[in-house]
């Protein structure tokens, strides 16, 4: 049998092992581990797998009932060939050593679409989906920041924070990873399936340790997190609830010895509540592209995010609307013009003014926020 025939037995063997109820990541590695590969786990003895830890009568049953070369392996090794998409196992030279190192909480294999190099600096951003202008903004700003650095940025493809992470990376020429869910045929949230495009046009990688087909379920993402925070060097959390998930993500780098970092917000905001909490408890504080660089130990200088203050010059009438708005909450126009003295129409008109400058930027219902 040659090298490649064999591979690919062995995949199908470790496929079907992982498709057998109660057979996870953690289980099916220790099991290949203790008998040398998924193929030889499936005509262990029935002596033999007695002697695993927490290997009872049943599961032992449900083995023997099964095939290393049983039709669901079959199936799902076919499907993602014919998709393009690569299986990466546990053992494979090219499985990242990042995921390697978490050992237990390792999955056993990858479906990727797209390239994943193994052994690249990542930083892992993740945030709440209801994210506001300030959130959208520091994301923006401090991976924009990291052009040319050659981190890649990894985060979760959600609404929120994480599509925004994705974008930015994108807009600095940077590769971005995200990692699902579900299976990486199925974009979720759809509304993101253009952004998916284009992170697998620009090099980068959708990622899952579930088969094609696999439907995004509530108890999944817990799960995926443990990837984003496995894969990255660090986890840093920009907006985020004292309930949000990113808190998972954040709290699993910690776990494995990964740096956690946060951006603070006002201690007003609810969105903030998460990432104070995780300063507090020793997360590191960033405020602008170099604190990441400096976290992960890349050399080189952080580019400064272009501010449309610092390029600006205002007029008196500019910078008095402009001296009503703030960088985090949206203002109404009613309540600018209120506050600049002026009619609503004509405070309209220069903020569009301003819009056009970059100035200012016009969110849902006439309010306005500083760019």
């Amino acid at each position: 049998m040659s090298d490649h025939s064999e591979s690919q037995a062995e995949t199908i063997a470790l496929l079907n092992l992982l498709a057998l109820e109660e057979i996870g990541s953690g289980t099916a590695i220790r099991l290949v581990s203790e008998f040398g590969s998924a193929q030889a786990v499936f005509s262990a003895s029935e002596a033999r797998l007695r002697g695993v830890p927490h290997f009872g009568e049943v599961l032992i049953a449900r083995l023997h009932a099964a095939r290393a070369d049983g039709d669901a392996g079959k199936r799902q090794y076919d499907e993602a060939h014919k998709s393009g998409v690569e299986i990466r196992t546990y053992w494979d030279a090219g499985f990242p050593p990042s995921l390697r190192e978490l050992q237990g909480d390792a999955p056993a294999l990858l479906f990727i679409r797209g390239t994943l190099e193994a052994e690249a600096r990542r930083v892992a951003v993740v945030g709440t989906r209801s994210a506001t202008s300030y959130g959208k903004r520091m994301t923006h700003d401090l991976i924009v920041g990291l052009r040319g650095s050659g981190v890649h940025i990894v985060s979760g493809l959600a609404s929120g924070i994480d599509g925004f992470s994705h974008e930015a990376a994108l807009e600095a020429g940077l590769i971005t990873e995200a990692v699902f869910g579900c299976g990486v045929d199925h974009i979720y949230p759809s509304i993101n399936t253009t952004l998916a495009n284009r992170i697998l046009a620009a090099g980068g990688a959708l990622v899952s340790e579930y088969p094609l087909g696999t439907s995004p379920e509530r108890y999944h993402f817990p799960q995926r997190n443990r990837i984003i925070a496995g894969l990255s060097q660090a986890t840093l959390v920009v907006e985020a609830g004292d309930k949000s998930g990113a808190l998972i993500t954040a709290m699993l780098a910690a776990e494995y010895n990964r740096e956690v970092a946060a951006v603070p917000g006002a201690v007003t905001s609810s969105r903030s509540a998460g990432c104070l909490d995780l300063i507090k408890s020793g997360a590191a504080l960033v405020a602008k592209p170099q604190d990441i660089l400096d976290l992960i130990k890349v050399k080189g200088r952080a580019e400064a995010a272009a501010s449309a203050q610092a390029t600006l010059t205002l007029d008196d009438r500019e910078q008095k609307l402009y001296g009503t708005l703030d960088a985090t909450e949206g203002c109404h126009i009613d309540d600018i013009a209120a506050k600049a003295g002026v009619p609503v129409g004509e405070a309209l008109g220069q903020l569009l003014l301003l819009e056009l400058k970059g100035a200012v930027k016009q969110l849902p219902g006439k309010y306005f926020v500083r760019a």
